[in-house]
Parts: C-alpha cells; structure tokens; sequence
C-alpha cells in the first residue's frame, strides 16, 4: 500500500486545486488543500452519510474505510501493541496497549478515549495516532473501547471511562504504570469522555497530570459554528444530532455534567489542559469556550488552532501531512509536560 502522505506530496499543487475544486474560505479561514481533497476523496468513498444510516450501517461504512488503509505492519513496527480486556463496571471492556520497542521500565502513560459520537468508532479507528503518540513520546498509550450507544446510552459511556480510569490506577503495577505520571486523553466524544473522567478523579484524588482534549464536544447547545460548518467537513450539523438522539434519552437534562462538561461543578481543579481545535468544525466554538472557562477559573491552557483544518483530521495524520505536523505539536507539548516533574 503506498501511504496517503506520499501521495499527496507527489501530487503537483496546480493538479490538487483541479482535483478538490474551488478554494473554500468561510469566516476568514481557508479549507487547506491537502485537506480539501482528502475530504473528496473520502465522500466519494463513503457514498452516504453518517446521518441517513442505521448505527450498524454506519460502523459497517467506517470499518470499510479503515480496512482500505490499516497497515498491521507499520504499527508494528512504530510500537509493540497488545491487546487485553479490563474488567470494571460489571463488563469486560477491551484495551489495546502501545509500547515502544524494547522499554520494560515504568513509563509515562496517556490514557485514551476515541471518537466516534459515542456510537461508532474503534480501537482500529485510532491505532496509528496512539502509535504516534507511544512511539515519538516515549510513553505508554492504553486505548480504551468503552461501550457504544444506542445499545448502551448516557450514562452508561461516561461510567465505563471512570471504571476504566479507577480500574487502571488501582492495578498500575499489573499494567507497568508510575501514576505519577498519567495522564487521559480523547478527540470529539472522547474528549467529552477524557475531561469527565479527569474532573472524578480529580475529586478522588486520582487527577492525571494533564489532559489532552481534541476538538471535545462539551456542551448541551448549538455554537454559531454549527451553522458555518454544518456540511462537507466530515462531521456535519446533521450528524451531531443523530449521534445525539442515539446517545441521549429524550427525557435527559441535558446540562447533567456527566453530559455536557461546561457544567461541570470542579473546573478550577482540572491540570493542565492542551485544548485542540480545527477550524472547519461544527465544535469549533465549543472548544474555544471551554478552553476559555478552563482559563478564566485559573487552569494552565495550552490552545493548538488549526484554523484550516476538519474535524477529524488528527487521526489521519498517515495519511494528511498537515495532520503528522499537528500531532508532532502536540507531542512535543506531552513530552514537555511529562518531563516537569
């Protein structure tokens, strides 16, 4: 398989431009090139949308998707990946863990919650991020595949993150882990699920060193970038809502902070935080508030902007040059805070 990176570097900026069509520049922001084509080429792959889909449908689309481009090979030779089963929150949740080469001393670990709305997403889905993120910090990855809705809706995600948290931290021996230096992760609903988990174990006295937010959706409301952003930038408006319907019972208040972490009662208490955000992104707001409300109640903040980038482009980064050099940022940002100590 030749990598999407090499293939886009290849590819000539004038053929590019032909290739995805017009620039796109909406509130002052322009949709990168790489980007704007990696986005056609994915529609076109996909066919339909997350949003006219059953969750079944939806899960079988993206699976297919990531079938095309997972390279068992390349991971493995990034990290030693091993996957296990951690028992909390009376079911078995499967764990996948990343490890660089040759290292058996305790090491740093990041705890990871992936993306997907709540209702799709898989270990498979972020394997070479967290790849990424073992191999060029030198630290531990351990991805979390907590149950999905609608077969298991609010709160029952939330609740298996914290298990799994609590479930980690009370057996670090058993998984190599210095609790030290630990610290909780995730991107879109697993940012959600990331600073949830941070904001219990802070008031267990359990509080990771830091947490790492990308693009998190943390709030129980439309932001104006719902409606900037609403089509053609792989999460869209619609899809927001359907991933909603299936997550949350009609009934739900929906400023639970269980929820809809804005609401969340502990926010001067939360560590240090580096807060993602994309620019084409129906979230884009959300993640500007809350890194403001983390601010404003005395947090360190680190804010990484993307302003010409799409939701979702972080776990492309083997595929998107632009997405390889954000997460070289950021893991330049984990190293740092890693070592401070």
């Amino acid at each position: 398989m030749i990598e999407g990176k090499t293939i886009l570097s290849a590819i000539p900026s004038p053929v590019k431009r032909l290739l995805a069509g017009k620039k796109i520049e909406i509130d002052n922001q322009i949709l990168n090139l790489n980007s704007q084509l990696l986005l056609k080429f994915f529609y076109r792959l996909t066919g339909d949308k997350i949003c006219n889909l059953t969750p079944q449908k939806a899960r079988a689309m993206i699976d297919r998707v990531i079938n095309l481009f997972h390279n068992q090979k390349k991971l493995n030779k990034m990290c030693h990946i091993k996957n296990d089963t951690l028992h909390c929150n009376d079911t078995d949740l499967p764990i996948r863990i990343y490890r660089p080469h040759n290292v058996s001393k305790r090491i740093p670990t990041l705890i990871y919650y992936h993306g997907g709305g709540f209702v799709i997403g898989t270990l498979e889905m972020y394997d070479y991020l967290c790849a990424t993120f073992s191999s060029q910090c030198n630290i531990q990855v351990i991805s979390v595949d907590y149950r999905l809705a609608p077969e298991n809706k609010f709160p029952i995600p939330p609740l298996d993150c914290i298990a799994a948290y609590n479930g980690l931290y009370d057996n670090a021996q058993q998984y190599n882990m210095d609790i030290n230096q630990l610290a909780v992760a995730g991107d879109s609903a697993g940012g959600n699920l990331a600073t949830i988990v941070t904001s219990h174990m802070t008031k267990s006295n359990k509080c990771p060193k830091f947490q790492l937010l990308i693009y998190p959706v943390v709030r129980d409301a439309e932001s104006p970038s719902f409606e900037l952003f609403k089509e053609g930038f792989l999460l869209e408006t619609d899809d927001m809502y359907w991933f909603a319907n299936h997550y949350v019972k009609e009934d739900q208040d929906r400023k639970d902070p269980l929820l809809s972490p804005m609401y969340l009662d502990n926010t001067e208490q939360m560590p240090t935080s580096i807060v993602v955000i994309a620019g084409f992104d129906p979230l884009r707001d959300e993640g500007f508030d809350y890194a403001k409300k983390l601010k404003d109640n005395g947090v360190e903040v680190i804010t990484q902007i993307h302003e010409d980038q799409f939701h979702g482009f972080y776990h492309m980064n083997d595929a998107l040059p632009e997405a390889s050099l954000a997460v070289n940022r950021t893991c330049d940002t984990i190293k740092d805070l890693f070592n401070n100590y």
